[in-house]
């Protein structure tokens, strides 16, 4: 009868040859994104940025006339 040791140091290493077939097949299906996808996900990421931006300088703006700074 195998130890608890040994049949936790097999799952251990079935894990992660499950996990490493799995990172390669998704490398073999996974594609560089064209211009068009990178300039969109930039401007997604901009668009972003400036909306909490103009949010957290609302609050600042709205704090500031609250406490009379």
């Amino acid at each position: 009868m195998p130890r608890r040791k040994d049949r936790g140091a097999r799952q251990a290493a079935k894990a992660r040859s499950g996990l490493w077939d799995y990172i390669v097949q998704t490398l073999k299906v996974a594609e560089k994104p064209s211009w068009d996808e990178v300039w969109n996900s930039f401007k997604v990421t901009v668009t972003g940025f400036l909306i909490v931006g103009i949010i957290g300088f609302l609050f600042q703006l709205a704090a500031l006339y609250l406490v009379g700074g």
